[in-house]
Order: structure tokens, then C-alpha cells, then sequence
């Protein structure tokens, strides 16, 4: 096999500065070049935003970008107010949803605060009609008032209440029952004879 002769592929370049002037402006050249040809496969192959910007030896400014120079700069000096934005946004959208739980919960605090109103009256209602029918500003006052002779007719007239309500229940229902077992015997708990005459 034939060996093929030396000197004619590429040299390792050592890194340090050209002091050759004309040398340093042919490199650069070059170079430049292929960097932004590097900087292009890289915007295409891997969809990134790049910007490159070099100065040449004279002053003269070359730059490449993708999509352009100015669009990469512009966001890198304001990712900060990309940030800062998305942050906003969710600021926003979390104080909305506060906004709105507590808006609802207002709500609820409306219709029970109606309810407990509604109901404060109803009791006033109540104790106004029990005041007219009694003469009693409370049922403890009124059953104190009443003595074991009050107590007894207040007993038979529950008893007789519910003896009404079963019977009614029971017709409603279709079953009947003997009314003996619901009459009271007032001579065992000791009920005045005169009681039994109502």
C-alpha cells in the first residue's frame, strides 16, 4: 500500500495571537465565516434563537442572526421583563381566582346572614305569640307559674295532643288502634278530683 506523503492535510493550529498583520486579517476572514455558517446549522437544526456580532481589525461591525441580530439582542437585554411578565400572569390569575372565592363565599355569608335574620324574627314572632297566649315572657317562667294543678292540665292536654296526632296518623295510614291504651290513669300520679271533671 501506498503511503500518502506528509505535510498535506491540516496542521493543529497553536492558539496565540497572529503577529503576522496580514496572516491575522486572511484568518480572520475566514474564520468569521465558517463561525457564522456554525451559527447557522445550529438556528436551523436545533430551532434556536442566535445572535453573533464581531468587530474586524479596522472597526468594521459583522453580524448574524437568527431570526435577525436585533430581535436576539432585544430580548436577551429584556428576558428579565419576559419573566417578569409571565410572573404577572400569574399574579393575575391566582388574585382573579381569589377574587372569585371570594366573591361565592361573600355570597354564602349574605344568605346565611338573610337566614339568621329570618329566623331571628320568626323567634321574635314566636315569643310575642307565647307572651300573648301565656302572659309569660319564657316557658320556664310559665311552667314555675304554674303550680302541680297547672302541670297536671298541661299534661293531660299533651297527653290529648298526641292521642290526636296518632289517630290522625293511624287514619291517615290506614291502620286502626284501640284508644284504651292511650287514656291516662290520673288517680296514680295523684291528680286533684277536680281536675278529672275538665
Amino acid at each position: 500500500m501506498a503511503r500518502l506523503p506528509r505535510g498535506g492535510g491540516r496542521r493543529k493550529t497553536e492558539l496565540k495571537r497572529i503577529k503576522n498583520e496580514r496572516e491575522r486579517a486572511v484568518t480572520f476572514t475566514k474564520r468569521h465565516n465558517g463561525l457564522f455558517k456554525k451559527a447557522n446549522e445550529l438556528a436551523t437544526l436545533c430551532g434556536v434563537q442566535i445572535g453573533v456580532i464581531l468587530f474586524s481589525l479596522s472597526g468594521k461591525p459583522l453580524s448574524f442572526g437568527s431570526p435577525n441580530v436585533l430581535f436576539v439582542i432585544n430580548k436577551f437585554l429584556n428576558s428579565n421583563q419576559v419573566n417578569q411578565q409571565a410572573d404577572d400572569f400569574v399574579k393575575r390569575f391566582i388574585d382573579s381566582y381569589h377574587e372569585s372565592k371570594v366573591k361565592m363565599l361573600n355570597q354564602e355569608l349574605d344568605e346565611l346572614n338573610e337566614k339568621l335574620a329570618n329566623e331571628k324574627k320568626r323567634g321574635q314572632r314566636l315569643q310575642q305569640h307565647f307572651r300573648a297566649s301565656t302572659g309569660w315572657d319564657t316557658y320556664e317562667e310559665y311552667i314555675k307559674s304554674l303550680g302541680i294543678h297547672g302541670l297536671m292540665k298541661l299534661k293531660y292536654k299533651l297527653e290529648e295532643l298526641k292521642r290526636n296526632v296518632e289517630r290522625n296518623s293511624d287514619a291517615i295510614s290506614g291502620s286502626s288502634s284501640s284508644n284504651d291504651e292511650y287514656e291516662a290513669d290520673l288517680s296514680k300520679i295523684g291528680a286533684p278530683k277536680d281536675f278529672l271533671k275538665m
